[in-house]
């Protein structure tokens, strides 16, 4: 055997023996839908609006009331339109502000406010939290789910690979289906020196960290998707959580949705 193949081969073993520790902490998991439909409970929000912590600790306390992963997909969108009056909210996104503004477009209406409540894509009580939540999820839970969603995950330190395949089960929905991923975390707190919550701690779950999307489905009515979710150093691992669904961009409805918190977790 060559010298140059020996020390080629060396270098290989020495890589992996160098990269095998890295390994040993990685875990994977599968996220599968089931066969109703699930839909997406969505609330806009923000740290610097006095009226929205309310509205947080509603959202926070829907698991407890028996509201999980197997009927809505629960997630909290802060948006950014509130940090110039006083109090800049860490997790607000500008991207988060087009959202609901595109949902009020949608729904041929200029309103666009915090708290608000988004249910299957249309708005939901303004002013005011729902109190009919079961009755309405246990409606749309009924439905036969519009997509299947089926997704392998690994999570290692620092990150998320995420793997999605996404197959449309009404072939009429292709031309305006699209799948969307997010990442998003529970048992965050603020405390707040300025603006309208000046001097509260505020506590967060089910905080959008990243959205990603659009993707349109083909025209097979399939998606494949595969992308790495670089958490923050800050972000908690065990509180750390990723939601897949396929809407239709024309309507809003959520034709399947599936959601895992946390990620991977022994």
């Amino acid at each position: 055997m060559g010298s140059g193949l020996i020390r080629a081969l060396m270098h290989g073993l020495c890589a992996l023996w160098v990269a095998a520790p890295a390994l040993v902490h990685a875990q994977s998991c599968t996220l599968q839908s089931p066969s109703h439909r699930v839909t997406v409970l969505e609330l806009y929000t923000s740290e610097g609006c006095s009226s929205c912590p309310p509205a947080d600790r509603w959202l926070s306390g829907l698991p407890h009331q028996g509201i999980g992963p197997q009927s809505a997909i629960l997630l909290a969108f802060h948006v950014d339109y509130w940090n110039r009056l006083g109090w800049p909210d860490r997790f607000s996104q500008a991207r988060f502000s087009a959202r609901q503004q595109a949902i009020a477009a949608r729904n041929r209406s200029r309103l666009v406010y915090t708290p608000q409540l988004v249910l299957d894509g249309r708005p939901l009580h303004p002013g005011g939290l729902p109190e009919d939540l079961g009755e309405l999820l246990r409606a749309i839970n009924r439905n036969p789910a519009g997509a299947m969603i089926h997704a392998d995950i690994l999570r290692q330190s620092g990150a998320l690979r995420v793997s999605v395949d996404a197959q449309l089960l009404d072939p009429k929905a292709e031309p305006s289906a699209e799948l969307w991923l997010a990442a998003f975390e529970n048992g965050l707190s603020s405390e707040v020196a300025r603006g309208e919550n000046a001097g509260a701690t505020l506590h967060h779950d089910f905080v959008v960290r990243e959205l990603l999307g659009p993707f349109p489905m083909r025209s097979d009515g399939h998606r494949h998707l595969e992308h790495d979710i670089a958490a923050a150093a800050q972000w908690s691992e065990a509180n750390t959580g990723v939601a897949i669904f396929v809407q239709d961009r024309q309507s809003g409805e959520i034709l399947q949705a599936a959601a895992m918190l946390p990620v991977c977790h022994p």
